[in-house]
């Protein structure tokens, strides 16, 4: 019986052991780059209708068109070790502007759906985006390819 060796294999499994010890700082910008790209998508898709919004019960209180875009901002959730999730904060009108609602007298309003097609519309630059900025930092760690 003869015994194969494979070349470089060494190498190979003290890379992939120090990739155990990638800090958690290198996910952290990565998981970061990708929020922050899908919320200037979604800041870029916000359109006011006529300026304003009315509210959810149909009641006078007015928000103008820019004030959502101005409470728009990233906030990162609190989770276990080794775990970030970032999440686009807003004020309780915007999921009646993304989602759209129905008025006391029955009358549908549609959705701009700002946040949903920021996600599903950019899909691939995200993930691109998300996984060049992790490739960058384990290439730190681990070295060049």
């Amino acid at each position: 019986m003869s015994e194969s060796t494979i070349e470089g294999i060494d190498e190979l499994i003290a890379k992939f052991k120090q990739l155990e010890n990638v800090p958690q700082s290198i996910v952290t910008k990565a998981a970061k780059t990708g929020a922050i790209m899908a919320l200037n998508f979604a800041l870029a898709n916000l359109q006011p209708v006529n300026g304003e919004f009315l509210g959810r019960q149909g009641r006078a209180e007015q928000h103008q068109g820019g004030d959502l875009e101005k409470t728009m901002k990233l906030k990162a959730e609190r989770s276990v070790k080794g775990k970030k999730v970032y999440a686009i904060d807003t004020t309780w009108y915007a999921k009646f502007k993304d989602l759209g609602f129905t008025t006391r007298s029955g009358k549908k309003i549609e959705g701009s759906h700002f946040l949903k097609y920021a996600l599903t519309q950019h899909y691939d630059e995200i993930k691109e985006a998300l996984f060049e900025e992790l490739s960058k930092g384990i290439d730190k760690v681990v070295g060049p390819k």
